[in-house]
């Protein structure tokens, strides 16, 4: 694998999140949040999700809704959400950097284990939603490494929305690619480009929760660094190049 950039000058970022999910049918969403916010200091502010509105056994009995976040939490640079089954971590903008994010995981995920989860952790992620900026269909396609034909059909300057799930080893990478999107996360003008969305996780067979957070870190950062391999690997060597590669 050739040596990747720390850093990006043109930062193509709009979503970076970790989860971790847990086994169990406790109602962690209706109780987490009230102890993070007696816990974290500054005190974060507290958001009832749409989903809170229905009950936990509805809630517990619906696997479309397991991992739905129900309260959220903003805490300077982040937004905690809580599910019945999971909590997320999620930065704002602009992003800190790893490093930072990195310390901000083990920190939250330190003191949930203080709280003394019952339940087990089934697995844990890292998601890098990017969006490469391009005006044409055919700019879109020509900035990632992605050659498709189905029957006679060889795609070029057309829509495309593609999920590929690999497993390596413990850790499964799904990758979408999803052309002619947009976004304005930095509250300026809409982008256009295509998006490249790397979510990787790794399964654990139900650990107790105090070992995962006391052994995780080196877990979490080979899952980055597979993750960030996995993300330039979608991309041609020009557009590394055009995002202004910084390599330490």
């Amino acid at each position: 694998m050739p040596k990747l950039p720390q850093m990006l000058k043109q930062e193509p970022l709009v979503e970076a999140l970790f989860e971790v999910r847990l086994s169990g049918n406790c109602p962690l969403a209706d109780i987490l949040p009230g102890f993070l916010y007696h816990e974290l200091k500054p005190q974060p502010t507290i958001q009832r999700l749409p989903t809170a509105n229905l009950p936990p056994p509805m809630r517990a009995s619906d696997p479309n809704l397991h991992f739905t976040p129900v309260q959220q939490l903003e805490w300077e640079n982040y937004f905690i959400s809580v599910g019945d089954r999971n909590v997320q971590i999620r930065c704002k903008f602009p992003y800190p950097k790893w490093h930072k994010f990195k310390g901000t995981i083990l920190k939250i995920i330190q003191q949930i284990a203080k709280f003394c989860i019952t339940e087990k952790v089934i697995r844990y992620s890292v998601k890098y939603v990017n969006l490469i900026q391009a005006a044409t269909l055919s700019e879109q396609m020509e900035k990632i490494k992605l050659a498709i034909k189905l029957g006679d059909i060889k795609v070029e300057a057309d829509n495309v929305s593609l999920q590929v799930q690999r497993k390596e080893g413990d850790v499964v990478h799904i990758l979408s690619v999803i052309n002619n999107a947009s976004s304005n996360i930095t509250n300026e003008k809409t982008t256009s480009g295509v998006i490249v969305d790397i979510d990787s996780f790794r399964q654990l067979d139900n650990l107790d929760f105090s070992t995962f957070a006391t052994n995780f870190e080196e877990g979490l950062e080979q899952l980055r660094q597979a993750n960030k391999e996995k993300f330039f690997g979608c991309l041609t060597d020009r557009t590394i190049e055009e995002l202004g590669p910084i390599y330490e």
